[in-house]
């Protein structure tokens, strides 16, 4: 549907709202099936599902004939469950969960969708040809085997805290964004699901959805040579911000995300760690970047592993041109295999990427920056203490220097106060913007806590929750369930300066085995609070 359709399309559901009182339509109460009821409301209406399983996957949603769905969406209507644990749209391999097409100002809220599938597109949520008035809050979407959720044809909803959480697929097996369709992606997490390419995330075809505070991790290439295990983009120019890139595993290049076919966008505060390349002969196990140029500012690329025999750039690979932009990141403790040449970046056959103000250092195997026919201009940055050595290759663009940077501790890529990073380029920082260990500016706490993650996650029964501390201090961690009941409490005492972690063995207070759901962990430590999410399994 044009643009300018789906505005009258709208403005005409909401006058007819506006007619008539909105009214709360009750399953099982009215209607023994969620789809009837939806289909019986009008623009306006709530449909509220009590807790329970709920199948019906037997409405054709191109025409007699075609793929059936549990669930299809009308404009105006509001589909509302019990709780991600409590109301579940089980499709039982039948068809797709929930499809929303070419409908206005509808709302899917507070439940969970699982184990579609169809031969094509054959999503928990299939969304075609919305706008920015659909929108999915507190959804999980789980055990679907042609992928999570799916956005396709210029769709572009809003997505808040949608879990797409171990689904398979041909291709984007937690989330995929094709075709022109440009979502906006808040606080949502894609773990552990699997596909040939774009294992978490697939974005492709004209697609520029923005993606913030989100959590990408544990996901896995499940075939030889497949790019892009956290996130594939393909011609696409995607913003991506202040998310966590981890853990995921690629059998091709790019562990932590793989830019291709000129794509562009930003990738801006994201920390893409403990990613690994595990074929032979592939590269970037953090960033791989072919033929594309994406800014890469300000992000944390560290701890990323190239385990198959001569594969190399542990870091961040840059082949071809156009080339990316590489400014304000810290690149550290990134390992290449034992036959490769760069631990932190390198630059290959044509490219020719910016390097500005970066930190580039202590791999542990492979040398900081290698040239292999690519020629990037590097500026501001400093290269040290890299095993295969710290040269500068390509074009001196001047403010370059070998340094130690002085990291908090192993591991903890924050900077010391004495620092040269912190003023290394005419006062201004060199590295991402981390923050420094201990009291350095007025505002800064002297000491600070600092909430690592869980692993693994999702899990199943038990689950370590890892967090740091910059002074001794007591430590509490309080689980809670989405509601804010708390349901654990881990009393952990005073503890020394470093880095922690607390076991919570998915049990409550009482001892009673938690059901499977969406969880909050809180770390109180130190005067500060933070909170995560994680995902019990069963």
């Amino acid at each position: 549907m044009p643009r300018f359709l789906r505005i009258l399309a709208g403005l005409a559901v909401l006058a007819a709202a506006a007619a008539a009182p909105a009214a709360v339509i009750h399953v099982p109460g009215d209607f023994a099936q969620i789809h009837a009821a939806v289909q019986a409301a009008a623009a306006g209406d709530v449909v509220e599902v009590a807790a329970g399983t709920y199948g019906d996957c037997t409405h054709p949603t191109e025409g007699p004939g075609s793929t059936p769905a549990c669930v299809i969406m009308k404009s105006g209507v509001t589909l509302r469950g019990a709780g991600t644990a409590a109301t579940i749209i089980d499709a039982q391999l039948l068809g797709r969960g929930i499809f929303v097409e070419n409908v206005v100002n509808c709302r899917i809220e507070n439940l969970q969708v699982r184990r579609a599938y169809a031969a094509a597109y054959g999503a928990g949520i299939l969304l075609r040809q919305v706008g920015p008035d659909v929108r999915v809050t507190d959804v999980l979407v789980t055990e679907c085997t042609d992928g999570g959720v799916i956005c396709y044809n210029q769709a572009s909803p809003v997505l808040t805290r949608v879990d797409c959480v171990a689904n398979t697929a041909k291709q984007g097996g937690g989330l995929a964004i094709e075709e022109q369709s440009s979502p906006r992606v808040d606080d949502c997490d894609i773990l552990d699901n699997h596909a040939p390419s774009g294992a978490g995330v697939f974005i492709r075809n004209g697609s520029d959805p923005h993606l913030t505070d989100c959590t990408v991790s544990g996901n896995a290439i499940n075939a030889a040579y497949g790019q892009g295990a956290g996130i594939f983009v393909a011609a696409s120019s995607p913003l991506i911000e202040r998310c966590t890139i981890s853990g995921n595993t690629t059998l091709g290049n790019g562990g932590g995300i793989a830019y291709q076919l000129g794509s562009a966008g930003v990738l801006r505060a994201c920390a893409i760690t403990g990613n690994v390349a595990a074929q032979s002969f592939v590269s970037g196990a953090g960033v791989a970047v072919d033929s594309a140029e994406p800014l890469i500012e300000g992000c944390l690329i560290a701890g990323n592993v190239c385990s198959g025999s001569f594969s190399d750039a542990a870091g961040v690979h840059a082949l071809f041109s156009p080339s990316p932009t590489l400014r304000n990141c810290t690149i550290a403790g990134n390992q290449t295999s034992a036959g490769g040449l760069a631990g932190g970046v390198m630059a290959q056959w044509g490219s020719a990427p910016t390097i500005d103000r970066c930190i580039i250092a202590a791999s542990p195997v492979g040398a900081g920056l290698y040239c292999d026919g690519g020629n990037p201009t590097v500026s501001c940055t400093d290269i040290h203490g890299n095993a295969g050595g710290n040269a500068l290759c390509g074009v001196d663009g001047g403010g370059n220097f070998s340094l130690d940077p002085l990291f908090c501790a192993p591991g903890d890529y924050h900077l010391q106060p004495g620092s040269p990073c912190l003023t290394g380029c005419g006062g201004e920082l060199v590295g991402a913007p981390l923050g420094r260990c201990g009291a350095t500016a007025v505002g800064e706490t002297t000491a600070r806590s600092r909430l690592l993650g869980n692993h693994p996650n999702p899990f199943n029964p038990s689950t370590t929750i890892v967090f740091a501390l910059d002074a001794p201090g007591a430590a509490l961690v309080r689980i809670t369930d989405v509601s804010g009941r708390t349901v654990a409490t881990l009393t952990l005492g005073d503890l020394p300066a470093g880095r922690h972690e607390a076991v919570w063995d998915g049990r409550d207070d009482a001892g009673r085995p938690a059901p499977s759901g969406v969880y909050m962990y809180e770390l109180q430590a130190l005067g500060l609070q933070h909170t995560r999410r994680m995902i019990l399994i069963k």
